[in-house]
């Protein structure tokens, strides 16, 4: 019998050339996992990655990236990974053909259809009971002024689907208006950047409000892994992903996860991102990112939970361990140079000091992007910083 029927089936992630995609193949090289990262942009810093076996580039509309899956599929039938919102949703569309070739999680595609984009999960929420802001869908500056008569003061505005479009001229997943001029001033910017939003209020507290559940879901719809994450940062401050986050344990948080991801009735990887009002203490949900691991899931490999390998092991139908567990309680996972940009802004702000920066560090196990064993695409990151400041100081004001 030949080496390769002996081996477990290879993985392969769609997005490498992105953080999440890159601690996506590293998570899974670590357990010597075969895996071939799919890339779309060839100067990415992390296709220069040790840990792939082998690096694909395909153009990034859809019909390429299913014709370059057909091109991967072998008897195997290996484990599909999306890393990006834009693979979750290519793969629940070819949902039907990719099944038969590739193991992948949540086939029949209803819970992504339900919650990737902020509209049917706004509906969603509201339809199911979920503790959200008060939210209203919107199209129209007609109906942003209406929006901002009828919720209350601060705002943000959310497109419906990140397009590649927003994030190459928003700068930011979302916006924050402090009052209803202001959102309308914000719309009227970005307005052509996406078909629909929402206007959500804004609940009080700051970065440290703010709390991610982590799950993956098999198919028979066991929890086989899950963790909650604590947010110190993020960037951009106030409306960005999260730059340094802590393991963290709360029975609210993780029933407050199940129940959305129980009624979406939904499998495979799933973050839910809350934030406790600093006034009231309620906890709501903000938004839910299902089809994929969260850029801070990784937080739970710092904590010496091998959430992703587990994914891994269930959609490969191999033994699971027992009882999956957090092994080091206080780890922390940072994405070292987007935590900086949040250190520095709060620094000016005269919210930290260079003393509370190094301490907020300490129990750091795993960071995104920095890695001794993997070192070229932390090198390539920080190679190309001045080009991205230089478009950073191009882009449209989000103030």
């Amino acid at each position: 019998m030949s080496d390769r029927a002996n081996r477990p089936p290879d993985a392969i992630v769609i997005g490498l050339d992105c953080i999440t995609g890159l601690q996506t193949v590293r998570a899974l090289h670590q357990h010597g996992v075969r895996v071939t990262g799919i890339a779309f942009d060839r100067g990415h810093f992390a296709t220069r990655t040790r840990c792939a076996s082998e690096v694909v580039f395909a153009s990034s509309d859809e019909t390429s990236l299913i014709e370059c899956l057909r091109r991967l599929a072998t008897s195997e039938r290996p484990v599909l990974l999306p890393a990006t919102d834009a693979a979750v949703a290519s793969v629940a569309r070819h949902a039907d053909e990719l099944s038969m070739t590739f193991r992948i999680a949540n086939s029949d595609g209803g819970s992504i259809d339900r919650a990737l984009g902020k509209v049917p999960f706004a509906r969603h929420a509201e339809a199911n009971g979920i503790p959200v802001p008060r939210t209203r869908v919107v199209d129209s500056a007609d109906e942003v002024r209406r929006a901002a008569g009828e919720l209350r003061a601060p705002f943000v505005l959310k497109p419906d689907i990140k397009t590649e479009r927003w994030m190459d001229l928003a700068a930011a997943k979302v916006f924050f208006a402090e009052d209803g001029e202001a959102l309308e001033r914000t719309y009227e910017r970005c307005r052509e950047w996406s078909e629909r939003f929402v206007v959500q209020e804004w609940i009080e507290g700051g970065d440290d409000a703010m709390y991610s559940y982590y799950a993956f879901i098999a198919e028979d719809r066991r929890f086989v892994a899950e963790c909650i994450g604590h947010k110190i940062r993020q960037w951009p401050r106030r409306t960005g992903s999260g730059t340094l986050s802590e393991i963290f344990d709360d029975p609210e948080i993780r029933e407050t996860g199940r129940a959305l991801l129980e009624s979406l009735d939904h499998r495979g990887f799933a973050t839910v991102n809350m934030k406790r009002d600093a006034g009231t203490g309620e906890l709501f949900v903000i938004e839910a990112n299902v089809g994929r691991p969260g850029l801070g899931m990784f937080v739970a490999e710092a904590a010496g939970l091998d959430m992703t390998y587990v994914a891994y092991r269930s959609l490969a139908n191999l033994p699971l361990p027992l009882a999956p567990t957090i092994r080091f309680p206080r780890a922390r996972w940072v994405c070292l140079k987007r935590d900086l940009a949040a250190a520095l802004d709060a620094r000016r702000q005269g919210e930290l000091d260079l003393a509370a920066y190094l301490r907020s560090l300490r129990g750091v196990r795993r960071c995104a992007v920095l890695a001794l064993r993997d070192p070229m695409p932390f090198i390539h990151d920080v190679m190309r910083l001045p080009r991205q400041m230089a478009r950073h100081r191009s882009r449209p004001d989000d103030s």
